[in-house]
């Protein structure tokens, strides 16, 4: 084990070195001790620092200059291999289907593709020659998409849902409007958002849909628009003054035939309950899982009325909030519901005739082995996932 002054901020007697150091540590350990990568980036990046400083000659501790050097070396491969680490789970740099092989599937009627781009949020779906677009993730992810995009031929998107104002639904979304023509977007024309880079950002976005000529349509629960044979309903937001913007975010049932296909961008477990109360039917054959499988949604009361086959979710690679949460996992575990997941497939493909629903990957099992809270997201259900409907 190391001795006390090998680490940053005990390396000198003076006071406030030792606060800063106890302080950092502590809230590194605590915060993120399920997130491998974040913490090995935290714990490094300071050792990184002060040796470099110590070799440019700026701060002197009294180590020989053998022993700075390793430091540096050392600390430098760790916050660089922890760096990666970070950005892969955010943006998922590599390809859009990475990871297990492709089955093979037969043509069908709709397809349903959940791309994998990290720790975000964009779906397409496809059914005679119209096509829909759910969010457009990060702004690294815009460019990732529209290859996606040309790759399967889309030249025109029908629709696009702006399921709400977060970085890793919107920010992609820009780069993506300009680029290919779009016939209509649904998104809250009201920019009710409190936060203020969020009110700017769905300011901007709308600002652009006006100026590319876009046709606008505020979100209403229960309208429905129709694509090719399919048509899907919008069934929330059902209020007008949430707390929290992921409430706010737009929920679609795809129906095609007999097949349903539930939507539910970020929506949280008061959105959830909401819907129950109104008596909306979410029951469907696969659910896409709400803020990448926090606690803070897939309320049990939710997930037990949807009652899906299939789940899916859309994760980065080694989640920064160690994503999916435990009890989301053991309500989908308990409902019978197959589980797929972008961090262990990559791209997901779902197709169906109406009738039947082929994947393009087998699904994944689900951990044997007890999955602990993080901190932030314990802390987070907490808060905000027991919020009452009176």
């Amino acid at each position: 084990m190391l001795p006390l002054e090998f680490i940053p901020g005990f390396r000198s007697s003076t006071l406030w070195k030792g606060i800063i150091a106890i302080f950092y540590y502590g809230f590194s350990i605590y915060y993120f001790v399920h997130t491998w990568a974040m913490l090995l980036f935290l714990l490094s990046s300071p050792f990184m620092l002060f040796s470099s400083l110590d070799l440019l000659g700026i701060y002197k501790v009294g180590h020989s200059m053998a022993i700075n050097k390793i430091t540096f070396i050392i600390s430098f491969i760790l916050v660089l291999i922890s760096a990666i680490g970070v950005f892969h789970s955010f943006f998922n740099i590599k390809s859009l289907n990475r990871r297990k092989k492709n089955k093979v599937i037969h043509n069908q009627d709709l397809t349903v593709h959940f791309l994998n781009i990290g720790q975000a949020d964009s779906i397409l779906i496809q059914e005679s020659n119209k096509n829909l677009l759910i969010d457009g993730g990060y702004y690294i992810s815009g460019k990732t998409i529209l290859r996606y995009l040309n790759k399967n031929n889309i030249e025109k998107l029908d629709y696009l849902i702006v399921t709400h104002p977060h970085n890793d639904h919107i920010g992609g979304l820009p780069r993506i409007i300009k680029n290919i023509p779009i016939e209509n977007i649904i998104i809250n024309t009201e920019n009710p958002y409190k936060v203020k880079r969020n009110h700017e950002m769905h300011r901007d976005l709308l600002k652009l849909a006006k100026d590319m000529h876009i046709n606008i349509i505020h979100p209403k629960s229960g309208d429905t628009y129709y694509l090719g044979k399919g048509h899907f309903t919008i069934l929330a937001p059902n209020g007008g003054d949430y707390t929290r913007i992921n409430d706010y975010s737009i929920v679609i049932k795809y129906v095609y035939e007999n097949i349903s296909i539930l939507f539910t961008g970020d929506a949280e477990a008061y959105s959830e309950m909401e819907m129950l109360k109104n008596n909306i039917d979410v029951s469907a054959d696969v659910l896409k899982i709400g803020h990448h499988g926090s606690c803070t949604s897939s309320s049990e009361e939710f997930i037990n009325a949807v009652s899906p086959k299939y789940a899916v979710i859309s994760v980065g690679w080694w989640s920064f909030y160690g994503q999916p949460d435990k009890c989301v996992l053991d309500r989908l575990y308990s409902v019978g519901a197959k589980l797929y997941r972008t961090d262990k497939l990559g791209t997901i493909i779902l197709q169906t005739n109406g009738k039947d629903i082929e994947f393009n990957k087998e699904p994944v099992s689900y951990p044997k082995v007890k999955i602990p809270y993080t901190s932030i997201r314990l802390k987070y259900r907490n808060l905000h996932g027991k919020r009452d409907l009176n």
